[in-house]
């Protein structure tokens, strides 16, 4: 553990030193924040882990790009910044005949900060239903190559208040009669970097998601939530 935050700040300082002797004018990424991201160690299971990535451009809605002028002039101070901050959008489509129909707007304010998930869904059975998001955005062929749960850096399923789960785990939602009004906030899954979901799908499951608990291989690697039976491919939203 020592070593690796050794080579960490090493490399740090390395990179602190060589954009000292350059024009940050010439520097790729100009005007934008290093974000680094640790995230903490589990024991007996995974060691500390680092992500560094740029902080996302952001705009104003409805402005163009700017296209001339300094880089720095093409980021908008997050203090200033639109309220709305980043969002990716997923229209759901019903799998076969389930008729399950919805929209889930994901908004995140700062980057690397908490997601939240608020939308409608209609046509689910009454019940508990699994929520999550997939590997991949291929959503052809009636949400069957959606690939397993959003992984990244757990490679085991749990609930969303779990601290080891995939990152995809986004727990379940609970239908009645009608419109089911969903609102969940997340703070692993994010819309930039190494743990973005966008162009990923998310998918409802037909049963309960039991978190992992049941003791079985179903259970460690999808809860026992069923099928899918909508899911959607997770877009910017301009």
């Amino acid at each position: 553990m020592n070593l690796r935050l050794h080579v960490f700040f090493g490399q740090l300082l390395w990179l602190i030193t060589f954009l000292s002797g350059k024009n940050l004018q010439s520097v790729p990424g100009y005007g934008r924040n290093l974000i680094i991201k640790a995230l903490p160690a589990i024991e007996d299971y995974q060691s500390n882990v680092y992500e560094v990535f740029m902080e996302p451009y952001l705009y104003e809605l409805g402005n163009p790009y700017p296209i001339t002028g300094d880089r720095s002039e093409k980021q908008i101070d997050l203090a200033v910044a639109h309220s709305t901050g980043l969002q990716a959008i997923v229209h759901l489509e019903a799998d076969q005949e389930s008729g399950v129909e919805g929209e889930l707007v994901f908004t995140q304010i700062i980057p690397n900060g908490p997601v939240t998930i608020q939308g409608n869904i209609t046509g689910l059975p009454a019940g508990l239903h699994g929520i999550h998001v997939h590997q991949t955005g291929d959503i052809k062929g009636n949400c069957q190559n959606i690939g397993p749960h959003f992984i990244a850096y757990y490679g085991r399923h749990g609930g969303p208040r779990d601290q080891i789960r995939h990152v995809g785990d986004l727990g379940n939602i609970k239908a009645e009669d009608g419109t089911l009004e969903v609102k969940i906030i997340d703070h692993i899954i994010s819309l930039t970097g190494p743990r973005s979901v966008v162009g990923r799908s998310i998918a409802i499951t037909k049963s309960e998601d039991d978190y992992g608990r049941a003791g079985t291989e179903d259970s460690a690697l999808t809860g026992t939530s069923g099928p899918a039976i909508a899911c959607g491919v997770i877009g910017y939203l301009n």
